[in-house]
């Protein structure tokens, strides 16, 4: 309103024949009252609406809400772009997809070799599989092309042999399948022993500490999952007891800085490139100190951190003192972490396989295969997961399925990476 504009104070007032409403608000005083009384109304408008609104109610968080609404650390997993070992899994869910469509049961698919090659320097893994098609070959094949297609990458399909064909992505060989008809057998499997000597698999959860109720449900499955516990999660000691009750093994989730920092956040209290060795020694105790009853430790994010030996090294060395095994996730492959750990004396392991980058059971339940297929050639492997509905149903479908067949351990109980 004009009356409010201070350049009036030098304008000659109206004179009024008796006092009245517009006589007392041109008065400074009362244009102050006037203006706080109505910013006071504003906010208590505001007030009343938001303590009403079913969101401030939801983040109004009581000490036994199990899922923490807005997350102390946020659940940021490193982008890796170009990856090609992301675009193998891409190709893998096309596949899943297109024997779901010609209802192909995955139990009927043949992960004959999983192979680790290299390209531009990236690790990827080649594919060899066997696809059971009693039906017709030709359209099996066309929907396989359409599902190629479907992805938008630059996928090629090749026939190379007698009912066998090469997938190739931008021109480099990815996945080589045969396809077989399928025998129809009538009698019941042989039920499933446990072999004390069969392959070892280790899988392990990341970022976990901020959703209880799943964590409850990793633990209750037919199988030993390893915690990795983010230091500042939300519900840190109930994840600690949870593990502990269930007898679950315990690792260290530590934040390290990702290429593309800062834009890329891995959370508070993380590793950083250009720390002093003083800060670094600190940050990992202080973040080993979080998570007590802890055998080991891995890196969150940290494709930069992880590549910088000086400071890998002064971090191991804290996990030397606490007499912890470090666990690289190997987020680049340029690690340090293997040469840091020889140097400070700490027992060290290696991922294979990441389970969950394309969250859909069928895909998790195939990156499982995966590991199953590496551990049968190694004698064990490890696969890290994330704390997701998809990976907890996929485990415990494959799990039940895979029974005896490969054991689920800790990492600590395996043979470290040399």
């Amino acid at each position: 309103m004009d009356q409010h504009n201070p350049e009036q104070n030098n304008q000659p007032e109206v004179p009024e024949t008796k006092p009245g409403f517009r006589a007392y608000i041109s008065k400074p005083v009362a244009i102050a009252a006037l203006t706080i009384a109505a910013a006071a109304s504003i906010c208590l408008i505001i007030a009343l609406l938001v303590s009403g609104s079913p969101e401030s109610n939801a983040s109004a968080e009581s000490p036994e809400t199990e899922q923490t609404a807005v997350n102390s650390v946020p659940l940021y997993e490193e982008p890796m772009e170009g990856d090609l070992d992301d675009l193998v899994k891409q190709i893998d869910l096309s596949l899943i997809n297109t024997l779901k469509a010609a209802k192909i049961s995955m139990s009927d698919l043949r992960l004959e070799d999983v192979s680790l090659k290299k390209h531009q320097g990236r690790d990827y893994h080649f594919q060899q599989l066997s696809f059971p098609v009693s039906g017709d070959k030709q359209l099996f094949l066309a929907n396989v092309q359409k599902g190629l297609e479907s992805t938008a990458l630059n996928a090629s399909l090749h026939e190379v042999g007698t009912d066998k064909w090469l997938i190739s992505i931008n021109g480099v060989p990815t996945h080589k399948f045969s396809i077989f008809t399928p025998v129809v057998k009538e009698q019941k499997p042989a039920p499933v022993k446990l072999d004390p000597n069969a392959p070892k698999l280790a899988i392990v959860i990341d970022d976990m500490g901020e959703d209880l109720k799943l964590a409850k449900g990793l633990a209750a499955l037919d199988a030993k999952i390893t915690f990795s516990i983010w230091p500042n999660s939300s519900h840190v000691k109930k994840t600690i007891a949870i593990a502990k009750k269930s007898g679950n093994e315990i690792m260290v989730h530590l934040p390290m800085q990702p290429k593309g920092y800062p834009k890329v956040n891995p959370g508070p209290d993380a590793l950083l490139v250009g720390m002093d060795a003083d800060t670094i020694g600190r940050t990992t105790l202080a973040a080993i100190s979080k998570v007590p009853g802890a055998t080991g430790l891995n890196n969150h994010m940290g494709s930069s951190f992880t590549e910088n030996y000086t400071g890998m090294l002064v971090a191991l060395k804290q996990l030397n003192k606490k007499h912890l095994f470090f666990l690289d996730s190997r987020t680049t492959p340029k690690s340090a972490g293997r040469k840091a750990a020889a140097k400070a004396g700490v027992t060290f392991y290696e991922r294979n396989i990441f389970l969950d980058n394309v969250k859909d059971v069928g895909a998790i339940k195939y990156q499982l295969s995966k590991a199953a297929k590496i551990a049968r050639k190694k004698g064990q492997a490890i696969a890290i997961g994330h704390p997701n509905h998809e990976t907890l149903k996929a485990i415990r479908q494959w799990v039940a399925e895979n029974k005896g067949k490969i054991r689920i351990v800790p990492v600590s109980s395996l043979r470290p990476n040399s």
